[in-house]
């Protein structure tokens, strides 16, 4: 089938690549030439595993392509896939401008019947607005539907060929024929639905997501007051089935380009319906909290004073196995240490260049080790597995104090204080 994606970010190029898998003549399409020549020549623009290769397959069989052109890239294609971002304002309203500016493209485009598959994260009532800048902008028969993404940052090319469901939201019998028969080679349960039922659930998962993580960390609080484990509490809560453990780590709080985008959003997007979202809006406060908590701890630990001390923070993206730093917890950690005086060295393994960009006035370093040189603590943010395999006998004699402050949990706590470190999780 011929099918076109417009947008090259994380959801558009993993599913330009995983259709292309598929055999599917996918053509992507972006507005950035520069990015577009970069793909063209097989360079993905950000760090997620077996997408590159993917992406190199695909261009290799003829069977992907990229166009910096809607005249070039729409015509004759069946389906078309609306991956654009939907940022966040600074009132945290949602910004729903690229995917007007893209579907009006779109449509200018359309020379044949086309199903407009809106795969970015829109409000349920996107719909009404969407359609009618199709029908001002062709004649041309079209449909419109909602297949959203549910793809994990580090896993997003596994997420995409093994996913829990498949949701399609759809208006007519034609456009979900023309849906199943494009999605057949992905096993996994279909949920057919309306367009703005497809919309909700995407909303829904994400802001469900962020309550587990907040409400952890809430009883990780508790934990921390009265001695108990979190890690025990969390696993005592997972192994209920009607719970799960999935989400259940408590640490700093959730980050990157959806949870806190699209917990905003659904904030915004009752106020307009004339529903005070107040539940969502605590999780979302836990969350800016967990920050100001975890810093409290780390002043503790240094004998009330950080002011002129060297502290290292290692990980800088959101999660590992990515070099994303959208709404990474290191940033807001790193800018208000600074506030207190403290001079920080820092590491990541795949997102120090994208932190540059973003993290002024910081040290940051080749190696953990080089980065721990002289330090007073070291600050865990980001969970890579590289750090669990760090040689802390020979980081304590790196170390001018021996001080861990884990902020995932996720070092080993009793090895640590064998070796003499202070060691300091959250709620354990």
């Amino acid at each position: 089938m011929k099918i076109a994606v417009v947008g090259t970010g994380y959801v558009g190029l993993v599913t330009a690549a995983i259709f292309s898998k598929f055999g599917n003549q996918v053509t992507g399409i972006d507005i950035d030439k520069k990015k577009i020549k970069g793909l063209k020549e097989g360079k993905v623009p950000f760090y997620e595993p077996r997408l590159k290769n993917l992406v190199e397959k695909g261009l290799g069989k003829n069977t992907l392509s990229f166009v910096a052109s809607y005249k070039k890239g729409i015509p004759g294609r069946k389906v078309v896939f609306i991956c654009v971002g939907t940022p966040a304002k600074e009132n945290g309203d949602y910004d729903l401008s690229y995917v007007f500016d893209s579907v009006k493209s779109v449509a200018r485009n359309l020379d044949d019947y086309t199903v407009i598959c809106i795969k970015s994260t829109v409000p349920p009532t996107t719909k009404e607005k969407i359609k009618k800048i199709v029908e001002k902008s062709t004649e041309i028969d079209f449909d419109l539907s909602s297949c959203p993404e549910f793809l994990k940052e580090g896993s997003a090319v596994e997420d995409a060929l093994h996913p829990h469901r498949v949701v399609i939201g759809v208006e007519s019998r034609r456009a979900e024929v023309l849906l199943l028969k494009l999605h057949q080679p992905i096993k996994a349960p279909r949920v057919i639905c309306d367009i703005k039922s497809a919309q909700t659930i995407k909303y829904a998962a994400n802001a469900f997501l962020a309550t587990k993580i907040s409400f952890i960390n809430s009883i990780a609080r508790i934990c921390d007051k009265v001695g108990a484990d979190i890690d025990k509490v969390s696993l005592g809560l997972g192994l209920d089935p009607r719970i799960g453990g999935k989400f259940l780590q408590a640490g700093l709080g959730y980050g990157g380009s959806c949870f806190p985008k699209d917990t905003w959003a659904l904030i915004a997007f009752a106020k307009r319906l004339g529903y005070n979202f107040k539940f969502l809006k605590q999780v979302d406060e836990v969350n800016k909290q967990q920050i100001d908590y975890f810093i409290d701890k780390i002043v503790k630990l240094c004998g009330g004073l950080v002011k002129n001390k060297t502290l290292t923070v290692l990980g800088l993206s959101f999660k590992p196995h990515t070099d994303d730093m959208r709404e990474a917890r290191s940033i807001p950690l790193i800018r208000r240490l600074k506030q207190k005086g403290v001079k920080i060295k820092a590491y990541d393994p795949q997102a120090m260049e994208n932190a540059k960009k973003i993290l002024k006035g910081i040290h940051f370093c080749k190696n953990s080790y080089e980065a721990l040189k002289g330090s007073s603590a070291l600050i865990l943010v980001t969970e890579w597995p590289e750090f669990k395999k760090i040689n802390f006998k020979k980081v304590a004699d790196l170390m001018k104090e021996k001080i861990v402050v884990d902020g995932r949990n996720f070092l080993n706590a009793e090895r640590l204080k064998k070796l003499g470190f202070v060691y300091r999780g959250i709620g354990r």
